[in-house]
Parts: C-alpha cells; sequence; structure tokens
C-alpha cells in the first residue's frame, strides 16, 4: 500500500427518501467509485452507494450516500501509483466507513437497519479484475 500524508473523509451527499411502505422488501444496491485530482499532490475516492426504483422495480426507500476519501501524497509519488492506490487501497479503506454510514442512516430514519455485506474491496469493482 501506497504511504498518504494526510487522509479526509467528507460525506458529499447524503439522501434518504421513506416511501413509508411496509412489508418485506429485497434491496437491490449498486456502488460506483470515483477518482480524480483534485490539486497538486492531493486526489480523492469516492464511493457511492445508491438503491433508486426502477421502471420494474419499486422500492420502499431510495437511498444515495456519496462519500469520499480526499488524499494527499508526498510530491516524490509517482501519479501511475497514485492512481492504482486510488482503485484498490482507498476503496478497501472506505468501504467500512460506507457500509457503517448505511446502516447508521437507515436506523437514524427508524427504519429496520440496512446492513451492506462485508466483502474483500479489493475485489468489489470487476474492471479492476484483469489489472
Amino acid at each position: 500500500m501506497l504511504a498518504y500524508k494526510r487522509m479526509n473523509i467528507v460525506i458529499s451527499k447524503l439522501d434518504l427518501v421513506n416511501k413509508n411502505v411496509s412489508g418485506t422488501y429485497q434491496l437491490n444496491h449498486h456502488i460506483t467509485r470515483n477518482t480524480g485530482k483534485m490539486a497538486d499532490h492531493v486526489f480523492f475516492t469516492e464511493l457511492i452507494f445508491l438503491v433508486k426504483d426502477t421502471l420494474d422495480v419499486q422500492y420502499p426507500l431510495n437511498m444515495t450516500i456519496a462519500l469520499r476519501g480526499v488524499f494527499e501524497f508526498e510530491p516524490k509519488e509517482a501519479e501511475a501509483d497514485i492512481i492504482e492506490f486510488l482503485k484498490k487501497d482507498a476503496v478497501h479503506i472506505l468501504y467500512p466507513y460506507l457500509r457503517s454510514t448505511v446502516t447508521n442512516l437507515t436506523t437514524a430514519a427508524m427504519l429496520p437497519p440496512l446492513f451492506i455485506p462485508f466483502v474483500d474491496a479489493y475485489h468489489l469493482f470487476k474492471e479492476d479484475q484483469a489489472n
């Protein structure tokens, strides 16, 4: 794992719409990742958790959580190494925070707590499997 100088975790979006529908539901969630450069030696990885209605399926709630990790690196670090860190190691660092935010948000909204599974965050995104 590449060493970073400083890290900040920011919730950039927290949105929950409770439709007050009773019953038992299977919620399908989707997690995406964005990475990028903010300034010299400052980069980010953002995980976005989404439960949203589709044309075929209506859920009792819609939820979006965007959690961003901002990492500052030493000037000596190669940008290619940083990009690799953002895609894998940063996800591994941020995923437990995302899990707890999902559970805490649903609990605070007086809904049954939603638990997303433990996963090996290094294998969360299939596009990284080929690398």
